[in-house]
C-alpha cells in the first residue's frame, strides 16, 4: 500500500477509482484533498445515564448550520462533509484534521479515519466527522470551511469486496451524518 500524490489522485479521479463531488482542484495539495464541513451536525446531549453500545438510544440532537456553529469547550458533535465520495476497491483513504483547527484544539475524527475500499460505491457519500474540542474556549465552526483533510492509498490488491457491499457494513450511502449503529 502506497500513499498518492496528487498526480496519483488526479489520474484515479480521470480512472473512475476515485469521486468526489464536488472535486475542487484547488484543495488538492501534494499528497492530500481538503474537505469542507456541509450543513448537518447531530449534536451531543447530556441523557443523564450511562450510554450502553449494545442498546444505543439517539443521544443527539439534529441541527443545520447557518452559517456557523459555536463548539463549546470540551463539546462532541458529529458534523458531515460537503464533499460526497466514491472509492473502487483499489482505493482507501485516511481522515485527518487539518493543521490550522488542531492548532485550536479541534479535533476532526477521534477513532473512525479510515474510508475502506469500495466505500461510496453505490452512490457517493458523505464522510461522518467525529468533532471534539479540547480548547478552553468556544471556537466557531463555520458551513463550509475547511475542516479535514483526505490521504488516498493504493492497495496492493484489490479488495475481494468493496465496503458498500459487505453484508456488515452500516454506514452505506449516508448523505448526513448517522447516530452510531454499533449494536449492529
Amino acid at each position: 500500500m502506497s500513499l498518492m500524490s496528487d498526480m496519483d489522485v488526479l489520474d484515479a479521479v480521470k480512472a473512475g477509482e476515485i469521486r468526489v463531488e464536488p472535486f475542487e482542484r484547488a484543495f488538492l495539495g501534494p499528497d492530500s484533498l481538503d474537505i469542507r464541513l456541509g450543513n448537518d451536525m447531530l449534536v451531543s446531549k447530556t441523557v443523564g445515564k450511562t450510554i450502553d453500545p449494545n442498546r444505543p438510544e439517539n443521544f443527539f440532537e439534529a441541527r443545520k448550520i447557518n452559517g456557523s456553529f459555536t463548539l463549546e469547550p470540551g463539546q462532541f458533535v458529529l458534523g458531515t462533509t460537503v464533499e460526497r465520495i466514491s472509492l473502487s476497491e483499489s482505493v482507501s483513504a485516511q481522515i485527518e484534521g487539518r493543521s490550522s483547527l488542531g492548532r485550536l484544539g479541534i479535533m476532526v475524527h477521534m477513532t473512525a479515519g479510515i474510508i475502506h475500499a469500495g466505500f461510496g460505491a453505490k452512490e457517493p457519500s458523505a464522510l461522518t466527522l467525529e468533532i471534539y474540542s479540547v480548547n478552553p474556549n468556544s471556537v466557531f465552526l463555520h458551513a463550509g470551511m475547511k475542516i479535514a483533510q483526505l490521504s488516498f492509498f493504493r492497495l496492493n490488491r484489490k479488495a475481494s469486496k468493496g465496503y458498500d457491499f459487505m453484508a456488515t457494513s452500516k454506514y452505506v450511502s449516508q448523505s448526513k451524518p448517522l447516530p452510531p449503529k454499533a449494536e449492529k
